[in-house]
């Protein structure tokens, strides 16, 4: 009995939730100008957004089984969580450690530069491809920002009066 009624209750709000959003959508249509110009823009792009992202949930689902990937345990998220807990309870130790580790690992490197080229070539091919496409991401995103950030998708913007500086 209980199950019914939750499958009553579950059924009558989905009709009254798709009766309000489509009165909603109604309403919607009927504004004119920029805004309805606007509203209509982003009514157009849910269908799409929803199509590509359940296509990529669906990926993501082929790429979990063909990697034979499984969520980590409780206890792999406790011992990765316990030390962010006691960085945020006292962040200075964080940078202090951070610090001092970059700069050891920095004194080493400038100290034998031998052991860091050796490092480098007995690197695996997947290791040194990881870090070449982690490169190129990095490298992209930094050069579509710059992009962004001035307007124009090669060099900088031309001075009219031969460019002198003040």
């Amino acid at each position: 009995k209980a199950q019914q009624g939750l499958s009553r209750v579950t059924s009558s709000a989905g009709s009254a939730v798709s009766s309000t959003a489509a009165s909603a959508g109604k309403a919607l249509n009927n504004v004119g100008g920029r805004t309805g110009q606007a509203i209509q823009f982003v009514q157009g792009l849910i269908p799409p957004t929803i199509y590509y992202a359940r296509v990529a949930g669906e990926l993501g689902k082929i790429m979990v089984q063909g990697r034979n990937m499984y969520p980590p345990t409780m206890q792999t998220v406790q011992s990765y969580l316990t030390p962010l807990q006691n960085a945020l309870r006292n962040p200075s130790s964080l940078m202090s450690r951070t610090g001092s580790a970059a700069q050891g690992t920095a004194q080493q490197a400038v100290n034998s530069p031998e052991s860091l080229l050796a490092r480098i070539r007995n690197m695996d091919t997947a290791t040194l491809t990881t870090v070449g496409v982690v490169a190129a991401e990095t490298l992209g995103f930094f050069t579509v920002g710059e992009m962004i950030g001035r307007f124009k998708v090669v060099g900088y913007r031309g001075d009219p009066h031969g460019g002198e500086h003040h």
